[in-house]
This record gives C-alpha cells, sequence and structure tokens, in this order.
C-alpha cells in the first residue's frame, strides 16, 4: 500500500513539473526523455534548464521529470514507462541506480539512444555519458582545503551514500589527494543523501567526535547544506572550514560571511543542454565522436562569486530570475 501510494504520489508530481501525466508531443515535434536521478536540488534544476534550451534551438518537446529524491529508485522505473509510451526518440538519464541498464538496453534495442548525466555505472548501452570527471573534482576540492589549513590539520569526510558514482569518487579524490597534501582525515561519516536526514546525521558524527577538527568536505549540495546547518546549529562555523560541492543560492550568502569556504561547481546547465543535443543526434544516426565527456568544474568562495569566467555558470545564482542584477558587489 505505502510503495503504491508513493508511486502515485511521485507520477503526479511528475506530472505537475511537465504538464498533462498523459500529453502526448504536439505534432511535427520529436520528443526527448529526460530524467534527472532525483528531484529539488538545484543542480538537477539546471539540468532542466540546459535540457530545455537545446530542445527549444532544436525544436524538439523535451519532457523533463524527475522522482522525488535518490531514495526511491522504483519511482525512475515509472518515469522512464511514461517517457516510453510517449514515443520520445532519445532519452537522456542520470541513473539512480546501476539496474537502469536493464531499461537502457531495452530502449536500445528499439533504436531509442540514451545518453547518460552526472554518473555511469560501467555496464549499460548508452551511446554517450556526460558528467564531471569527479575523482578530479575531489581532488581539487582536497588541494583547496590544504591551503586554507595549517599543515597536518584533522579534517573529515561526509559521504553521502554509498553505491553512488559520482560522489563516491569524489569522496575517494578528496581522500587520496587530502593525505598527499600532508592532511590527516580522522572522521569518515556516511550522513545520507536526504537533507533533513543529512543534517541530524551531520550533526551527531560532529557530536560523537573527540578529536580537533579543523575541515570538513561535503561531496554534493544536499551533504553540503546538511553540514552548513549543522555546523551553525552547533556554533562551529568559525572554527570548521567547509568545503562544499555544487551551488546553491544559499551557498551565496553563506560563502559571502565565510560560514563556507567555498565549494566545487560542476556544470549541469552543460549536462542537460549537450544531453539533449547528442542524443537527438544520435536518434538520427550520428553518434557521438567521444562516448565520455568531462562537462568540467570549478572552485568558487566568496571572493572569486563575481569573477567574468565564472560568470555563465553562476548567473542564474547570483541574479535569480526577477531579481535586479546590479547587486554584485
Amino acid at each position: 500500500m505505502y510503495r503504491a501510494l508513493l508511486t502515485l504520489l511521485v507520477l503526479f508530481m511528475a506530472g505537475v513539473a511537465s504538464g498533462d501525466l498523459h500529453a502526448q508531443s504536439p505534432q511535427g515535434k520529436a520528443c526527448i526523455g529526460v530524467i534527472p536521478a532525483g528531484g529539488g536540488l538545484s543542480f538537477w534544476g539546471e539540468v532542466g534548464r540546459g535540457a530545455q534550451k537545446a530542445g527549444d534551438e532544436l525544436g524538439l518537446e523535451v519532457y523533463y521529470r524527475g522522482p522525488y529524491d535518490e531514495n526511491t529508485p522504483e519511482a525512475q522505473i515509472d518515469i522512464i514507462r511514461i517517457i516510453e509510451r510517449m514515443h520520445c526518440k532519445a532519452l537522456v538519464l542520470a541513473p539512480n541506480v546501476p539496474a537502469r541498464a536493464t531499461e537502457i538496453a531495452q530502449f536500445n534495442a528499439r533504436g531509442v539512444p540514451t545518453v547518460l548525466i552526472d554518473r555511469d555505472f560501467g555496464n549499460s548501452a548508452a551511446v554517450a555519458v556526460l558528467a564531471t570527471d569527479n575523482f578530479r573534482a575531489g581532488e581539487l576540492a582536497a588541494r583547496e582545503m590544504a591551503r586554507l589549513l595549517p599543515p597536518r590539520a584533522s579534517v573529515a569526510v561526509f559521504h553521502m551514500k554509498r553505491g553512488v558514482q559520482s560522489t563516491d569518487d569524489r569522496e575517494r579524490g578528496f581522500i587520496s589527494a587530502a593525505k598527499a597534501a600532508g592532511l590527516n582525515v580522522v572522521l569518515e561519516a556516511w550522513i545520507g543523501n536526504n537533507v533533513g536526514e543529512a543534517r541530524l546525521n551531520a550533526q551527531k558524527a560532529l557530536v560523537a567526535n573527540t578529536v580537533h577538527l579543523d575541515g570538513v568536505f561535503a561531496p554534493n549540495e544536499s551533504t553540503t547544506l546538511a553540514t552548513l546547518a549543522s555546523l551553525r546549529m552547533l556554533g562551529m562555523v568559525d572554527k570548521v572550514r567547509l568545503i562544499g560541492f555544487d551551488m546553491s543560492s544559499d551557498f551565496i550568502d553563506a560563502m559571502v560571511h565565510k560560514d563556507l569556504a567555498g565549494v566545487v561547481v560542476q556544470r549541469p546547465f552543460q549536462m542537460g543542454y549537450q544531453g539533449v543535443r547528442i542524443a537527438y543526434s544520435a536518434s538520427q544516426g550520428k553518434l557521438p565522436e567521444r562516448r565520455n565527456v568531462d562537462t568540467g568544474a570549478f572552485f568558487v568562495t566568496g571572493a572569486s562569486l563575481y569573477s567574468p569566467e565564472f560568470a555563465e555558470d553562476l548567473e542564474p545564482f547570483l541574479h535569480p530570475k526577477g531579481q535586479n542584477s546590479s547587486k554584485a558587489p
């Protein structure tokens, strides 16, 4: 009963996000399905914005739908079935479990190509994978942490969830580079990917820790939000430097006030934008020259938020639609 109600709720929310649940593509327009791994985070919103822009440029109908969060993998299957019934020409997918390889193979057998974004579990028939080089991005976070802290400083890694390739790679990259830079990784805790759950788990880990702590690394948007809230609640933001991952409007103020030392920023807009373009080209028989495409990442702090170098990627967060864009310091 609970699963049935949950599925109905997820499908209803997906329908609200993209219009009529049983809508068909307008006559003459090809359909591309875009399914994120979860919902509610700025990261996935930027994926959707990029996908829609590509769809508008190509004259495509883009159906962007996602499960409530990554803890409901069965909901992603239900959304895949909706996309299937709409007879979309291609699928852009951020798989939330390795088992999505089965659905990808089924689509591929029917001549419907799939492009993966954000992560690749390495066992699928996808025609391309657009993602950050997450191990290198984790290394970047560690190098920036080492620049902030004194030699032999003690740091913690707040893992998201075991088995998610993207965050697993970031965490491994951070730990490897942190140790190489002379930092001591004295605490590791798996705090979860739901912000509320992660906040409670981060707080418990910080309270239970008996070792002096100088810094914390959080590997995605939800764990960064949760860790930031926990450090604030415990009065530790002035003592422990937090480096996070991804971008959110909530992080802007936190970085300006130095509650958040900085974040590694991916390019989710490009994942959505290039994903739709590559998927549509593949549906027309034009396969990409490279299967794996690194969409890139960079590190930003409160001091570099308004750097022209980052303007295109940070504009949606610095100047949300409807706000005056003249507020940059």
